[in-house]
């Protein structure tokens, strides 16, 4: 489904002079609005055991400033989908440890704002030339987060570095899972925790074959 269909942010800047982000969000506004006719519409030609991925603009503003998006997840619900965030911060913006608390609050304003089960991933990681500089912040130490921090902040925002580092452990945020996709079996391991976390497959029928309780199967 593309909401271009619907709506088309182009012609909202063009109409109204509105620029990229005032219209991104009319446009957004404009689906939230739309949700009971169109995107109804547009799911009733998938099966329930069908797994969709809604690819969601970037803006900040869109989970930070306006419901829209959590509207969004809270319609999906009631139609009865298990729902994941998969929250992207592109690697190649992780190089210190400043960087990395931003990406690290831009996330939990996500989290916080849809209230669903979150991923966090580092994308990108096949163009990063020095993996271990990222390496190192896939899943830190919050004591050496805040002294890094510390390091590279004047005095007087130590209370402050400490207590944004105490948010980055409280809600796990220092934990994310770094995809590569010239790796399959990155792709695959981070497919496993989306799959984890919205139980897909769970209501499948067990197949008799794959279980041998006299061991005299050739399964294993």
């Amino acid at each position: 489904m593309d909401i271009r269909e619907l709506i088309s942010l182009d012609d909202v800047m063009e109409e109204l002079g509105l620029g990229p982000n005032g219209g991104l969000i009319y446009c957004m506004e404009h689906l939230e609005d739309n949700l009971d006719d169109w995107l109804n519409e547009e799911l009733d030609n998938y099966l329930d055991d069908d797994y969709l991925v809604f690819d969601c603009p970037g803006q900040i503003e869109l989970f930070s400033h306006v419901p829209v998006l959590r509207n969004f997840v809270e319609h999906l619900k009631r139609k009865n989908f298990n729902v994941c965030a998969v929250y992207l911060l592109d690697s190649q913006f992780i190089t210190d440890v400043t960087k990395y608390v931003s990406g690290c609050m831009a996330s939990l304003s996500a989290m916080v704002q849809l209230e669903v089960p979150h991923i966090n991933i580092l994308s990108k990681m096949d163009l990063v030339t020095n993996k271990r500089d990222v390496e190192n912040y896939l899943d830190p130490e919050p004591h050496h987060l805040l002294s890094e921090l510390n390091e590279r902040m004047a005095p007087r925002f130590k209370k402050l570095n400490k207590s944004l580092i105490e948010l980055v452990d409280e809600y796990s945020m220092v934990s994310f899972i770094p995809l590569d996709l010239r790796k399959e079996s990155s792709i695959q391991y981070v497919l496993a925790q989306i799959d984890n976390c919205i139980q897909y497959g769970e209501d499948a029928d067990v197949k008799i074959r794959d279980f041998d309780p006299d061991g005299d199967g050739d399964n294993e």
